[in-house]
């Protein structure tokens, strides 16, 4: 025999749209009435049906973060943060992988749209860069929160971090530290961060008269291996650099891989700076020199802007920036023109 919402008014002696109001934690409801419902609830095994109710109310109470693969490889913290989140404001929260540019990434948006599964969705770079994800969930008119996004205006909802200060102050320190010469590593050219670390490096650069030459330039994609390679080559010119600028710390760990590989003594020799300071940058030896950027942090505001917006159906700004700080470690040294 089926439970259902009459049955457990009848036995708490009070209309079906009480048992509504305390089953939905809603105010004006007095607790001996409260406590009658919650005690009829246990003694019927009463179960609301929450498929019944999302589809009254035209919400599912769920949201969809759509994620490019390997963008939070050495992140270890941010689903459980995600999951918090999610228990905290009554919301399910999915991971779904997405691959710019391919047809079965974009059918699998379209399905999950056309389910009506998600009341809306966050993104992450690059799943922005191909124009689909952004223009499909406009037409629909599906809320979408970007993390960084590529394309930006006044009205669109997005997160960012402090990409072009932290640059800068990473720039400004090793210039502080008597490097001149400062190889600067980039990362992939469809990821607005990466343009605004370029921007700043470029910035603190020119502020205090210094030259970038574009053999100093080396492109890695923001991995361990782009990063080793960068540095074997740099570390063959005539006129090797002192100091490198990788514009996030899997480049950096990988080109301290390379230096001991070559025999470099970090930071005698070479100092090494990263970008967002992962984990691993502060239990490797020496420490990565870095600007903590977390990518969990600007992940969990996307995810708590949405919510936010859902509630309100408005948001009170459309853009937050989640402030970062430069971490000195041991992998920077002042410069010593004899040194070796």
């Amino acid at each position: 025999m089926t439970i259902t919402i009459k049955d457990v008014a009848r036995l708490a002696g009070c209309s079906i749209k009480t048992v509504s109001r305390v089953m939905n934690n809603e105010p004006n409801v007095t607790e001996s009435t409260r406590q009658r419902v919650f005690d009829a609830v246990r003694n019927t095994g009463y179960v609301p049906n929450q498929a019944a109710r999302r589809l009254v109310q035209r919400k599912s109470r769920a949201l969809c973060v759509i994620m490019y693969p390997g963008f939070y490889t050495s992140s270890s913290t941010f689903l459980s943060r995600l999951l918090d989140l999610g228990y905290q404001e009554n919301y399910e929260i999915v991971i779904q992988n997405y691959y710019p540019n391919r047809p079965k990434s974009r059918q699998r948006i379209v399905e999950l749209v056309n389910e009506h599964r998600f009341d809306g969705f966050v993104s992450t770079p690059p799943c922005d860069s191909d124009g689909f994800l952004v223009d499909f969930l406009s037409t629909y008119k599906i809320p979408l929160v970007q993390v960084n996004p590529l394309l930006r205006d006044e009205n669109m909802l997005y997160v960012c971090g402090e990409d072009f200060k932290g640059a800068f102050h990473l720039a400004e320190h090793l210039i502080s530290l008597g490097h001149k010469r400062i190889a600067y590593f980039a990362g992939p050219r469809n990821i607005h961060s990466g343009q605004d670390r370029f921007a700043g490096f470029q910035s603190a650069l020119e502020k205090y008269g210094l030259t970038l030459h574009k053999e100093l330039i080396q492109d890695t994609e923001y991995t361990f291996d782009g990063g080793a390679t960068a540095l074997r080559i740099l570390m063959r010119s005539k006129q090797p650099p002192t100091a490198i600028f990788a514009g996030h710390d899997e480049a950096a760990i990988g080109a301290l891989f390379a230096a001991r590989e070559l025999g470099i003594d970090v930071p005698i020799l070479l100092s090494i700076t990263g970008f967002e300071d992962l984990p691993m940058a502060s239990q490797i030896w020496p420490g990565i020199t870095t600007f903590h950027q977390s990518a969990d942090d600007l992940l969990v505001e996307a995810a708590s802007l949405l919510i936010a917006y859902l509630k309100n159906s408005h948001a009170e700004k459309n853009c937050v920036t989640v402030p970062g700080k430069l971490v000195i470690r041991n992998s920077t040294i002042k410069f010593n023109d004899h040194a070796g």
